[in-house]
């Protein structure tokens, strides 16, 4: 589950207010804490299925009824003191969750964010999902704001973070002046590394500025890069953040997922780009090159937070083909979430989606029209951290 960077900072502050010590010695401490999340969810989304199924490539509505879903997580923190410079660190959760669909509540418990790094007083390296110690499109997630809503102003976010391959080098270059190098691995041969930078630049606890460039690929001879700036303003309660994308090879649509699917299998052929699709009910989106943007207010009085995104992912041109594509997808999210306590949050939320009617992101032989989708998601919730 993808927290955002508001909510994440004050969850995390409570969590590590109330996070108990297992044992600790003078070089030596772990920790334990965690958190549960309760949701009630309604959906109404609109998807384009596959043109040789039953549904002959038509665009179906799926409705859900209001529905009840939780998320929980325990998370073991240690850290050993190496000398009086270095400490050693680690880290993994163990995480469960229902959802929407049979599918997704079978209550299964996985490790997640597993990862060991060693730090100084102004420096950290890592090695395993290093999100939570450091990303390098963190600086241009200013506008990632909301609770549980999509984020496209990055180009919908780091593609690759959350496999578990990951290397990361953060340092304080200077007051207020941070940089994130990491670099996630892929194991086959004909796919390269995706490698990544950022700065990041607090001025006077006002303005914030930061810029980030992430290379590699999404899978052979499909390249994948993300690159632009974020800029954000606090005055009083008052926040407002600007982001600006370039992105290649990206073929997912928030909502609306990244693929088209279907009730039958396919007999044969490939999609566009390039899977077997023998024996499949499902192809991915083409991957696309565009721009992103997006831009976030919100709004905050003692313990109350109002918030608002609009962004925009807007295609131009085929990966692979190089050929012209066309359509934009955009997103948005208004909320409220209110502290009832200092590890007790809850919230409401409204989130619509739409394609235009020239998105070409499906344009396959086999798949059918993703133009003029839509979809719209009510949600009440509440964070718990212990």
């Amino acid at each position: 589950m993808k927290k955002t960077l508001v909510a994440l900072s004050v969850l995390a502050a409570a969590a590590n207010v109330n996070a108990g010590e297992i044992y600790a010695t003078d070089a030596s401490k772990v920790s334990l804490k965690g958190e549960v999340d309760a949701y009630v969810a309604m959906s109404d989304t609109e998807k384009a299925t596959l043109k040789n199924t039953s549904d002959n490539g038509k665009q179906v509505r799926t409705k859900l009824d209001p529905n009840a879903q939780v998320w929980a997580k325990v998370q073991l923190d240690a850290e050993h003191k190496m000398n009086e410079d270095l400490t050693v660190f680690g880290s993994f959760e163990i995480e469960s969750a229902t959802g929407a669909t049979a599918a997704a509540a079978d209550n299964s418990a996985k490790f997640d964010d597993v990862y060991l790094g060693v730090k100084s007083d102004s420096w950290a390296v890592a090695i395993g999902e290093v999100g939570d110690v450091a990303d390098s499109m963190d600086a241009l997630e200013k506008g990632d704001i909301t609770n549980e809503g999509k984020y496209f102003g990055s180009a919908g976010g780091h593609r690759t973070e959350s496999k578990g391959h990951g290397l990361v080098f953060k340092a304080d270059l200077a007051d207020n002046l941070l940089f994130v190098a990491d670099m996630h691995t892929e194991s086959n041969e004909d796919v390269e590394n995706t490698i990544g930078a950022s700065l990041d630049w607090t001025i006077n606890d006002m303005f914030t500025v930061g810029g980030s460039f992430v290379s590699g690929e999404q899978a052979k001879d499909v390249d994948y890069r993300v690159g632009g700036v974020s800029a954000s303003m606090t005055a009083g309660g008052f926040m407002v953040a600007a982001t600006y994308a370039q992105f290649e090879g990206v073929n997912s649509f928030g909502l609306f997922g990244s693929s088209v699917k279907g009730d039958v299998t396919i007999t044969g052929g490939a999609d566009a780009n390039g899977n077997d699709l023998t024996n499949s009910s499902e192809e991915k989106y083409a991957y696309t090159n565009g721009d992103a943007y997006g831009v976030a207010v919100q709004y905050t009085i003692d313990k109350t937070r109002l918030y608002a995104t609009y962004d925009v992912l807007s295609i131009d041109e085929f990966t692979k083909s190089g050929a012209d594509a066309n359509g934009d997808t955009t997103n948005i999210v208004v909320g409220v979430d209110y502290a009832l306590m200092d590890n007790l949050t809850v919230f409401t939320e409204y989130q619509t989606a739409e394609t235009s009617n020239d998105f070409s992101g499906a344009s396959t032989d086999n798949s059918g029209s993703g133009a003029g989708l839509d979809a719209d998601v009510y949600m009440v919730g509440a964070y718990y951290t212990f």
